[in-house]
């Protein structure tokens, strides 16, 4: 597999051309989905990705669909964490693109949740270096279908990622693919001579024929715009709304900073779906966020 380029996101052509169909050619596609719906609730097993928190997964219809879907909320609420401890716990293999922090930052995160060890301290130098390599061995073993890709320093092309995804993917019948975050990754294409709308615009259009080529989702972090960094809501994407309305759904992440940790260390986060195409909108789940230990729990 080559290595991540610079080609732009106009350079990319690996959608397929539209399809058309009259509704009596669609019943085979029919037969297979309900086939595959009746399966999946007879054994239990879900039909994709999950998020591993179970009240969120059953009001996005038990699994993440294929197509785009969009987590953002404040700074410092924990988004990167939220994604990486998805990815972790989707229950199969798992893309982590990161455009903003290092594949070794990453994983002393998810060793910190793992091990219930403070990332301080895995930083710090305090732990033996033997001590250390065991708590990362353990993570390692944890989440063993996880991969990173390292997007800090050169663009992860549409094809490079779709490459990627499918080496990371195996013979799964399922694939996971989470970006971090479309902002910093449109920045980094070296789009010339298109505004930051349209190089969003541009970003976005790309991941969802991604998510199609791949018949799978893809969970991209988006920032807030300033008007709505505390707020929220649908149009809280900062620079275009086609990032909430091309989504298959959008997760809002809130916390209330003047809340202090409980005794556990945790503090009460909201994730909120505030468009949903799998089920009901405008949902709000209590969840309890640890920053030390990188972890979120329902509660």
């Amino acid at each position: 597999m080559q290595q991540p380029g610079l080609t732009s996101f106009s350079e990319e052509s690996f959608h397929q051309p539209p399809v058309l169909a009259r509704l009596g050619d669609l019943l085979a596609a029919w037969s297979a989905d309900a086939v595959a719906a009746h399966a999946a609730q007879t054994t239990g097993q879900p039909r994709g990705p999950g998020t591993g928190l179970g009240k969120l997964d059953a009001e996005v219809g038990g699994y993440l669909a294929p197509g785009l879907h969009i987590l953002h909320g404040s700074p410092g609420v924990g988004k990167t964490a939220f994604c990486l401890q998805v990815a972790a716990e989707c229950a199969c293999p798992a893309l982590f693109v990161s455009c903003e922090m290092g594949p070794l930052e990453l994983f002393r995160r998810v060793t910190a949740r793992v091990t219930k060890t403070f990332l301080g301290r895995l930083k710090s130098g305090e732990l033996p270096p033997e001590e250390s390599l065991a708590l990362a061995r353990r993570a390692a073993l944890a989440a063993p279908r996880l991969a990173l890709a390292d997007a800090t320093r050169a663009f992860a092309a549409p094809s490079w990622l779709r490459e990627a995804a499918l080496a990371v993917r195996g013979d799964a019948p399922h694939l996971l693919v989470v970006l971090d975050s479309v902002h910093s990754w449109a920045e980094s294409a070296a789009e010339k001579g298109l505004s930051e709308y349209e190089l969003l615009n541009a970003a976005l259009a790309a991941l969802r024929q991604l998510a199609a080529a791949l018949e799978g989702p893809v969970l991209a972090v988006a920032e807030r715009n300033r008007a709505t960094m505390k707020t929220g809501g649908l149009s809280a994407g900062a620079g275009t709304r086609k990032i909430e309305y091309g989504a298959e759904s959008v997760l809002d992440l809130s916390s209330d900073p003047a809340a202090p940790p409980d005794v556990k260390g945790e503090v009460p986060v909201t994730v909120k779906l505030v468009k949903n195409r799998h089920g009901a909108l405008g949902k709000a789940i209590s969840l309890r966020w640890h920053g030390a230990l990188q972890t979120f729990r329902e509660g």
